[in-house]
C-alpha cells in the first residue's frame, strides 16, 4: 500500500487500518521468535522441512512434567554437544542465547497448551569447504544412529534432523553462504511470566556492520580445503 506520495505508511499505519484483531503483542513476539530463528538459519539448507512434518506428528512432550528452565538448558548444552561428538578436527562455534516460545492450540479455539519450548543455536564459525559438507553430515548422522534417534534428510542434502525417543530435537543445515547452524528444542518447561526463564541475555556477537556474526570464518587445514 503508498500514500498518494508514493511513499509506502509505517508499519503502525497499515495495522492500525486492518479491520481484523490482532493479537495481543507479547503473544506476537513470542510466537514469532522461535519460527524466525528457524527460517533464518535453517531455510535454505532445506531443514526447515523435517521441522514443518515434526510439528504435525503429536507431540511427546506435550503431556510430560514440565522441566525447569536450568535442566532444559542443560539437554539444549547436552544435544548441541552430542550433534558435533564424532567431528575430527573440532569446530569453532558460538551459542546463542536460549529462546522460549509458548505453545498454541491449532485451529478456531485457539488456547495456550500451558507449556513452552525452548530452543538453542550453535554458529558454525569454522569455514567448511563444500567438498567436505557430506563427512560433516556424515560424522553428525553416524552420532544419532548410534543413539537411535529418528532420522529426517533436508531436500538439498545439506541438512539432517533428528528426534529422540523422549521427543527431544535437533538439527544441522548448511546455508548457501556456507553457514553452518545447529539447533536444539526441548520441551516442556513452564509459560514464560514475563521474565527471560534463562536470566539475564548475553548480547550475541555481531560483525562491524551491525549484522549477526554467523558466517564462518576461521580456516582450519583439514574442514577448509
Amino acid at each position: 500500500m503508498s500514500t498518494p506520495h508514493g511513499r509506502t505508511p509505517p508499519v503502525s499505519a497499515a495495522l492500525s487500518n486492518d479491520p481484523r484483531p490482532r493479537k495481543p503483542l507479547t503473544r506476537r513476539l513470542a510466537a514469532a521468535a522461535v519460527p524466525l530463528a528457524l527460517v533464518l538459519t535453517l531455510t535454505a539448507c532445506g531443514a526447515v522441512t523435517a521441522a514443518v512434518k515434526d510439528g504435525a506428528r503429536p507431540d511427546p512432550t506435550a503431556t510430560a512434567p514440565l522441566m525447569p528452565p536450568g535442566q532444559a538448558l542443560q539437554k539444549l548444552d547436552a544435544l548441541l554437544a552430542e550433534a558435533t561428538s564424532n567431528v575430527q578436527p573440532a569446530l569453532r562455534y558460538w551459542d546463542a542465547w536460549p529462546v522460549a516460545k509458548e505453545q498454541y492450540s491449532s485451529g478456531l479455539d485457539e488456547h495456550s497448551l500451558g507449556y513452552a519450548k525452548a530452543s538453542r543455536t550453535r554458529h558454525v564459525m569454522t569455514k567448511v569447504a563444500p567438498a567436505k559438507y557430506a563427512t560433516l553430515l556424515d560424522a553428525v548422522r553416524s552420532v544419532w544412529k548410534a543413539k537411535g534417534y529418528r532420522i529426517e534428510e533436508g531436500p538439498t542434502g545439506q541438512a539432517v534432523s533428528a528426534t529422540t525417543a523422549e521427543g527431544l530435537s535437533v538439527g544441522i543445515g548448511i546455508g548457501s553462504a556456507g553457514d553452518i547452524d545447529i539447533q536444539a528444542t526441548v520441551s516442556p518447561i513452564p509459560v514464560p511470566d514475563g521474565r527471560d526463564p534463562f536470566g539475564t541475555p548475553t548480547p550475541d556477537p555481531v560483525m562491524a556492520n551491525g549484522n549477526p556474526d554467523v558466517l564462518p570464518k576461521y580456516d582450519d587445514p583439514y574442514w577448509s580445503l
